[in-house]
């Protein structure tokens, strides 16, 4: 049933895998703002940060075919992509993300951008959903999503063995699935 004429994300998703432009720029302008403000974030470059979000929903238009809807929300499937494609810019100029001074990842008032803006619930449960995973195990989901540390570097980081860290991030994953209401990964599923 949709909400005061407002489109489901998926069903705009599914327009797009149709070539309808017009959905393309739907989610432009829902999700732009966060996008960008996690872009900034990982690169701490205005211009790159601008350059990614821009090649970002080429690539979501591109492959929203690909989208599962069994596997994540639409806005996951987003912010993998830009994820994804800030952490490999990154890589290509042999950097890694800096640590932004006044981001505290443990302040439930710190604002991340992993919500839209016109969503203060999302944020509220975005915000529980983190308080509610074990402290380590929440560090090592940060560590890695928001500084883009790899399994291994984590390994190192957190003087753990490879395949704890990998057990580790898996678990906080799905808990966060579960607590957000998602669908729950099988075993042989990636997350």
């Amino acid at each position: 049933m949709l909400n005061r004429g407002v489109e489901p994300d998926t069903g705009l998703l599914e327009r797009m895998a149709k070539g309808d432009e017009k959905a393309l720029e739907e989610l432009y302008r829902r999700y732009s703002a966060p996008v960008f403000a996690l872009l900034l974030r990982i690169l701490q470059a205005r211009e790159e940060a601008e350059e990614i979000l821009q090649d970002t929903f080429v690539q979501l238009y591109r492959e929203a075919a690909r989208y599962n809807p069994e596997r994540g929300g639409v806005t996951a499937f987003l912010f993998t992509i830009a994820r994804s494609r800030a952490l490999s810019r990154l890589r290509k100029r042999g950097a890694r993300p800096q640590k932004v001074e006044d981001l505290d990842l443990h302040d439930p008032e710190q604002e991340l951008g992993l919500w839209r803006e016109d969503d203060p619930e999302g944020r509220i449960l975005v915000g529980r959903a983190l308080a509610k995973l074990e402290p380590t195990d929440r560090k090592l989901l940060e560590a890695a999503f928001y500084l883009g540390y790899s399994h291994t570097e984590l390994s190192e980081r957190f003087q753990m063995p490879l395949g704890t860290v990998k057990t580790r991030i898996r678990r906080a994953l799905l808990k966060l699935r579960e607590f957000l209401g998602g669908p729950v990964a099988s075993g042989s599923e990636d997350v």
